[in-house]
C-alpha cells in the first residue's frame, strides 16, 4: 500500500492536522478542569476552614462539602449545591472528541487512499457534508459553552456559595470570609480554542469544497479543471483534406 504524505502539504490535508490539534486542546482543557474555593467561617469559639472543590462535568450536587453545624465544634453538616450545569460542557467536549476522530480518519484516507479520493466523486462530497456539519456543531457548541462558563462563574461565585451555608445565611457565624477564589482562566482559554476551531472548520469546508465536482462544474471556461475551452480560443490550422468547422464534406465517388 503506497502512502502519499504529500497530501498533508495541501490545504485540505494540512488544515485537518490543525483541526485535530486544536480539538485535542479544547476538549482536554475542559474535561480536565478542576478548581477550589476556600472560605473561612469564624464562630465565637473557633474558626473553621471550608474547601469547595468542583470541576467538569459541573454537576455540583456530586461535590458536597462540610460546614460546622450551628457553630458547634463537634458537629458538621453537608452542603449540597443544587446546580447542574453539565449540558453545555458535555456537548462541547463531545464535539472535540468526535472532531478528533473524524480528522484522524480523514487524514488516513488522504494518505492511504489518495487515488480513490480523487477518482470517486462521492467521497469528497461526503467529506464536504461531514465537514459542514462539524462546522455547525463547533459554532453551536462554542456559543453554548461560552454561556456555560458564564453560568459556572455566576452560580459558583463566593457570594452565592456563602449564601448556601446555613451558619452564614442565618448569621449564626460571626464572619464568613473568602480566602481563595476559584480560577477560571483555563475555561476562558477553552472558549477561545472553541472559536478557533470554528474558523478552522469553516476554512476546511471551503478547501474540501474545492476538491468536489460541485466546484469544478462552476469553473469558467478555460480555467484549470474546466472541461470547456475558453470563448474566442484559437484552434490549430486544419489540413486541406479536413472539412472546416460547420461545413459538410462532399463524398468522393
Amino acid at each position: 500500500m503506497e502512502m502519499h504524505f504529500s497530501a498533508l502539504k495541501e490545504p485540505r490535508g494540512f488544515i485537518r492536522i490543525l483541526q485535530a490539534f486544536f480539538a485535542i486542546f479544547a476538549f482536554s482543557i475542559t474535561a480536565g478542569f478542576s478548581t477550589t474555593t476556600k472560605i473561612t467561617i469564624e464562630c465565637k469559639n473557633f474558626t473553621a476552614p471550608v474547601t469547595v472543590k468542583f470541576g467538569y462535568p459541573f454537576r455540583m450536587a456530586y461535590s458536597p462539602f462540610d460546614v460546622p453545624r450551628d457553630c458547634v465544634p463537634t458537629g458538621t453538616d453537608a452542603v449540597i449545591l443544587p446546580y447542574n450545569l453539565s449540558s453545555n460542557p458535555e456537548f462541547f467536549v463531545a464535539c472535540g472528541v468526535l472532531s478528533f476522530m473524524f480528522c484522524s480518519a480523514a487524514v488516513a484516507v488522504y494518505v492511504l487512499r489518495t487515488a480513490l479520493y480523487q477518482s470517486n466523486q462521492t467521497i469528497p462530497i461526503l467529506d464536504l457534508g461531514v465537514t459542514a456539519v462539524f462546522t455547525i456543531f463547533w459554532f453551536a457548541g462554542t456559543c453554548a459553552w461560552a454561556q456555560g462558563v458564564s453560568d459556572v462563574k455566576y452560580y459558583m461565585s463566593p457570594d452565592r456559595i456563602i449564601s448556601r451555608i446555613p451558619v452564614c445565611a442565618d448569621m449564626i457565624a460571626e464572619k464568613c470570609n473568602l480566602d481563595e477564589a476559584a480560577d477560571y482562566s483555563s475555561l476562558n482559554v477553552s472558549v477561545l480554542l472553541g472559536f478557533t476551531c470554528v474558523l478552522l472548520w469553516t476554512a476546511g469546508t471551503w478547501f474540501v469544497y474545492k476538491d468536489t465536482a460541485l466546484h469544478r462544474q462552476q469553473l469558467p471556461p478555460g480555467a484549470p479543471g474546466s472541461q470547456y475551452p475558453p470563448v474566442g480560443a484559437t484552434y490549430p490550422p486544419q489540413s486541406p483534406t479536413q472539412p472546416m468547422q460547420g461545413q459538410f464534406q462532399q463524398p468522393q465517388y
